[in-house]
């Protein structure tokens, strides 16, 4: 059974969601939708064909249909699958897909039930007469988290997106009380593993790493005359102004007050 959202937001669009048990061989398409759709397989199993290729599929698996793009699926004749699904659009879904394993994938191959309980939390919420928004984005991201796994592939490959991850994080959190141990937690791994990411693709420990990211920040705010040094310590992640200005010096060669009278004067 499909109802129309009324949230109308620009950013996400959730148009309806569903759930079904197919009939033994029930079949969809070949067919286009107008946007997004993820199907979430509760139970049984089916196929899924898409862009000329065929997917074998079951029990906690999900496969999205993206806009005006020609698709068909089938339930399974001996174990037909039950599904959940969503219709979705707007502004953001295409950075939430990129952060999953669909930006590179139609399905998500879960080695157990993971997406279910999320999709049908999302289906609750979307039937429920109250309709909150918030409840339901924020029912819709955490059913797209489940899928935010790194992709079958060989070890670089896992130690590239742990890298990437690990540089979005420090940029998205340097002016915090950060610790190294944060960053390994965030992305999975121990310290001294992550310390080996650093050193084969940045050359340098992620201690290092961080401290200079936090002086290069630092010199970006020194080139303007809104701040005192201080709150540009603090700002950068630095206790106190006495350790900012010797880091700052070891890593540019000058204080912050010489580097900003040689932004003002124009000789640096």
């Amino acid at each position: 059974m499909e109802h129309p959202n009324t949230e109308h937001t620009t950013a996400l669009r959730i148009y309806y969601c569903g759930r079904e048990q197919c009939a033994p061989g029930h079949f969809w398409g070949p067919a286009i939708r107008p946007h997004y759709l993820l199907h979430v397989i509760l139970h049984g199993k089916g196929t899924f064909l898409y862009h000329g290729k065929e997917y074998a599929l079951s029990s906690g698996d999900a496969f999205l249909i993206e806009p005006m793009q020609t698709h068909y699926y089938q339930a399974d004749k001996e174990d037909p699958w039950e599904y959940a699904w969503v219709g979705f659009d707007g502004n953001c879904v295409e950075k939430i897909l990129n952060t999953t394993v669909l930006r590179s994938s139609p399905v998500f191959y879960s080695p157990s039930d993971l997406c279910c309980q999320p999709m049908l939390q999302l289906n609750t919420l979307f039937f429920s007469p109250e309709k909150n928004p918030l409840a339901l984005a924020s029912a819709f991201l955490q059913l797209f988290s489940c899928m935010t796994r790194p992709e079958s592939g060989g070890r670089s490959d896992h130690n590239e997106q742990y890298y990437q991850r690990a540089l979005e994080y420090i940029t998205n959190n340097y002016s915090y009380n950060l610790r190294i141990q944060d960053i390994a937690d965030y992305i999975g791994v121990d310290r001294t593993y992550l310390y080996k990411i650093f050193m084969r693709e940045a050359q340098i420990s992620p201690k290092q790493y961080l401290l200079q990211y936090r002086i290069r920040a630092a010199a970006k705010l020194l080139q303007t005359q809104d701040y005192t040094v201080t709150e540009i310590a603090y700002s950068c992640g630095f206790h106190d102004s006495a350790a900012f200005c010797y880091h700052f010096r070891q890593q540019i060669g000058m204080t912050p007050r010489q580097y900003r009278e040689k932004i003002r004067s124009g000789t640096y």
